[in-house]
């Protein structure tokens, strides 16, 4: 509380005239954060494309954001765990908004052929979702890639992985 503060030039008990609790910040942070990934996914989830192209897009747009909100992203992903219950409640319902936007197009995809069928798909779709979520922890804005060839890159590992072959 005592950085926050600092950085938005408060003394750390004047931070509680803003919130109630560290906790409704975590939450703040954490909705905010997963809300974010949400807007830009959505189109991927309505889109009539080919399932392979809407799961590059919904990669790509991830690490998009991802690279506009790296911190927050890691407190997001990896912080909500300690929030109390009905703000853990609101998060997990994120997050399986989240999570159903890839299963969606992984489905539309084994419906059209252009994915196989997994032994299981919620281990497939988790799988992607692992690979998103832990970039955070290695994706680095001043890396030897910038965040479109980043994406194209995870984009390319996720998606090949998917894909049916004859």
């Amino acid at each position: 509380m005592r950085d926050i503060a600092e950085a938005v030039g408060l003394l750390p008990g004047s931070l509680y005239a803003h919130i109630s609790s560290k906790e409704e910040l975590l939450a703040d942070i954490v909705t905010e954060g997963i809300t974010n990934y949400l807007v830009e996914l959505r189109p991927f989830l309505e889109s009539q494309d080919p399932a392979p192209d809407r799961m590059r897009g919904a990669v790509k747009a991830h690490v998009k954001v991802l690279a506009k909100t790296l911190e927050q992203t890691r407190v997001a992903f990896h912080q909500w765990r300690f929030l109390g219950d009905g703000a853990r409640e609101q998060v997990v319902e994120l997050r399986k908004q989240y999570e159903n936007v890839f299963l969606q197009i992984y489905r539309a995809g084994v419906a059209e052929g252009t994915f196989r069928k997994a032994r299981s798909e919620r281990i497939a779709v988790l799988a992607v979702i692992g690979m998103l979520t832990s970039a955070s922890e290695w994706y680095s804005p001043e890396g030897r890639l910038g965040a479109d060839e980043f994406g194209e890159a995870l984009a390319e590992a996720a998606v090949d992985g998917l894909v049916a072959t004859s």
